[in-house]
């Protein structure tokens, strides 16, 4: 392996050196044969575990069941997002009439592999879709538009780049949405038929966009993101286009809704936990308390047929609460288990209570590690759940939730599921994220069933610097204190093993982007508590992270290189820098994403490279590139089930099972 003794940086004073530095160049193909002989050398491993086929099996199974979305009205039309089991992707019908026949509106089956659909948007008369297609994977974004009834996509091009998901006028002639231009996070407007575009919002380099427009179709609420934890919010009155502030300071993360005269303005200012509340459209700036902070975290709150929808993480799983629209409290409403409700989307955390302030549909979306997306009908007044589109569950398994102390005596809650009736120590699975304001709530995955199947446990500690807990916990694990949220996923992995689950040989750490770093971090710090880890999609260099382009922004979480305390405590941890040669490592998968936008692809080539080089007492240090995949994977569901294969076969092989 070459290795080059002069190449290196320096930062704060001393010399750094980076002898891998030229693996960063894909487009040299010595680069590219060097990582296709490390590719072939981890298949080599994975192909041969006895147990590939029946992985295959069941994620299939756990992946090819039918998909149906709740309907979506426009135009008097309604319009489904909906797969067989044996599609690749989702595809938009619709019916011109009640219980009529489903046609085909846009089927992104038909278009090359590589091609994402990442969004789609109909306009309020139903005679157009503005969709986002993107290639290799679901970042950048580009918007074309449709005409539904003669199928054609208009001439139309957006103007800039990285295209997210738009918002239209009520008289459908044109819409809002998010883009960079000129190196700027911006809100633009697209006119049907016209060649420019105008700027409405925004105009900063680190501060990013999103737009929603109100259902009464008054106002558009634009958003302006400090990354994931703050933004200030305004109003654009779309009679006028006169813009009317919400928020004034980038101190606290706000949601906006429109209601009658009113604002439904869910926020954390003032209430780590998150309150609820209400604003005149005569002074959006003056606030009063409708649901008041409690131990729960209030993550968002719906205005649906005159009452008030509330998801809270309750101990990080979400329950709903209805409310008067004076914020009075009328019930819980009963869910089908410990699951999830809310999912987290470019705009941040997206309620999966949806429906009309003026209708009576009530729509809930949950999901379980037990139990795929499912789509309920909620009756108001007879306080039932009803099934609209259940899957059949795939898993014979048990959720329960524990407690245990991390290092420095704090309580941190874990999930942890496992096959009915079985008892420890068992193979097990262990991951977290602890980052981001993201909470890591109940969630199906088809890995999760097919590793349950197998006989496995999956273990998910709600370590500090996620959202569970409400601001101050997120907090609790970011710039400096960074090291708690190591601390916490380490004592989960021992506790497990002390209270008889697992066995650390039993043991694997997983983790995805920010949960890459962890899982790498971990095993450097405390390489006796895992056998195994399998690190996909990470940034693995932190002192100079800044240097590509989506973590640029970062700073706001991790700190920044650029400070001298703050990039200290950078170097002190980051993986690519921390590795120790006479240590006994665990086996590490390394899992580049070929075509990440958010995390640098090359940074797990350079940490392979590195520890085949200085490591050499432990591993071995595979790399596992995703080919033709972005951050969140591939494509196709074909592809994401052969991604899936390699896993779990990596996690058979390195644990011995």
């Amino acid at each position: 392996m070459r290795a080059d003794p002069d190449s290196g940086f320096w930062f704060h004073g001393e010399w750094i050196p980076d002898p891998y530095e030229w693996l960063e160049r894909f487009d040299d193909p010595e680069v590219m044969d060097w990582i296709e002989e490390q590719e072939a050398a981890t298949h080599a491993l994975l192909d041969a575990v006895p147990a590939r086929d029946r992985f295959r099996a069941a994620v299939t199974r756990g992946s090819r069941y039918e998909r149906l979305s709740r309907p979506i009205r426009a135009g008097g039309r309604e319009f489904v997002w909906q797969a067989a089991a044996d599609d690749e992707k989702l595809a938009l019908r619709m019916r011109r009439e009640p219980e009529g026949p489903l046609e085909t509106v846009l089927d992104p089956n038909t278009w090359p592999s590589l091609e994402a659909l990442v969004f789609a948007v109909l306009s309020p008369d139903g005679r157009l879709v503005a969709f986002g297609k993107a290639t290799g994977g679901t970042h950048d974004a580009r918007i074309q538009i449709l005409d539904v009834d003669t199928g054609t996509v208009l001439a139309d091009e957006p103007s800039g780049t990285s295209h997210y998901r738009p918002a239209w006028r009520p008289d459908s002639v044109s819409f809002f949405y998010p883009a960079v231009a000129d190196g700027e996070e911006v809100i633009l407007e697209h006119r049907i038929g016209t060649a420019q575009d105008r700027q409405v919002f925004g105009g900063h380099a680190d501060f990013w966009c999103w737009v929603d427009v109100t259902e009464c179709g008054r106002y558009a609420v634009l958003y302006q993101w400090d990354f994931v934890h703050a933004n200030t919010v305004s109003l654009l009155r779309l009679d006028d286009d006169e813009l009317l502030a919400v928020t004034t300071t980038m101190q606290a993360v706000n949601q906006v809704q429109v209601v009658d005269d009113d604002l439904l303005i869910v926020t954390d200012l003032e209430a780590p936990r998150g309150r609820l509340c209400r604003a005149s459209l005569m002074s959006p700036t003056v606030w009063h308390t409708v649901i008041a902070e409690s131990d729960d975290t209030l993550q968002t709150v719906s205005g649906i047929g005159g009452h008030l929808y509330a998801v809270y993480s309750h101990s990080a799983s979400h329950r709903i609460t209805v409310h008067a629209p004076d914020g009075a409290k009328i019930r819980d409403v009963a869910l089908p288990g410990l699951g999830s409700v809310n999912g987290n989307e470019g705009g941040g955390v997206v309620s999966g209570v949806t429906g009309s302030w003026y209708g009576d549909e009530v729509w809930v979306e949950f999901q379980s590690f037990v139990q795929p997306l499912s789509i309920y009908r909620y009756d108001f007044h007879d306080d039932e759940l009803t099934g609209y589109h259940v899957p059949d569950p795939v898993i014979n398994a048990v959720t329960e939730q524990v407690w245990y102390e991390s290092m420095d005596g704090t309580r941190v809650s874990m999930f942890i599921a496992r096959p009915k009736g079985t008892d420890g120590p068992l193979p097990t699975r262990l991951s977290g994220y602890g980052g981001f304001n993201i909470d890591i709530s109940p969630w199906y995955s088809p890995v999760h069933a097919a590793w349950l199947e197998a006989g496995g446990v999956l273990a998910f500690p709600n370590i500090r610097g996620g959202g569970e807990y409400g601001r101050e916990w997120h907090e609790a694990a970011i710039r400096t204190n960074r090291q708690n949220a190591f601390d916490d996923y380490i004592a989960a992995a021992r506790w497990l093993v002390t209270n008889g689950y697992t066995t650390t040989g039993q043991l694997v750490s997983r983790g995805n982007s920010n949960g890459g770093i962890l899982v790498a971090v971990t095993a450097l710090q405390a390489p006796d508590a895992f056998r195994a880890v399998f690190c996909r999609a990470p940034t693995l260099d932190m002192i100079r992270f800044t240097r590509f382009d989506n973590g640029r922004t970062a700073t706001v979480e991790f700190g920044s290189p650029e400070d001298p305390v703050e990039g200290a405590y950078l170097a002190g941890y980051s993986p690519y820098h921390n590795v120790r040669t006479g240590v006994r490592y665990p086996a590490i998968a390394f899992v580049p994403a070929m075509n990440d936008k958010l995390a640098p692809p090359y940074d797990p080539v350079k940490m392979v490279a590195r520890m085949q080089a200085d490591a050499t007492d432990g591993g071995p240090y595979l790399l596992l590139p995703l080919r033709d995949s972005g951050h969140g994977g591939a494509t196709t569901q074909a592809a994401l089930i052969e991604q899936d294969v390699d896993e779990l076969s990596f996690y058979v092989w390195a644990l011995a099972m």
